[in-house]
């Protein structure tokens, strides 16, 4: 997801993850040369250089998801 992102940093693709409480959008900003990771409710946006921190922030979104359904 995050490499499709980055091969067409041309077109504006924007991936939406749902979480318990919140959802979120995913984007990559050329202009910026970030990921973008924004909280659809709060407005609250998250910058990222680079793939791995993405992924990082992505699994804490998901996982925190998964416990709360579980519970």
């Amino acid at each position: 997801m995050l490499e499709t992102l980055l091969q067409y940093e041309d077109s504006e693709i924007i991936h939406t993850i749902y979480s318990v409480h919140n959802t979120f959008s995913l984007s990559y900003s050329k202009e910026l040369k970030t990921f973008q990771l924004r909280n659809v409710e709060t407005g609250e946006v998250e910058r990222f250089t680079d793939a791995e921190t993405t992924s990082i922030a992505l699994y804490k979104i998901i996982s925190t998801g998964e416990k709360e359904v579980t519970e």
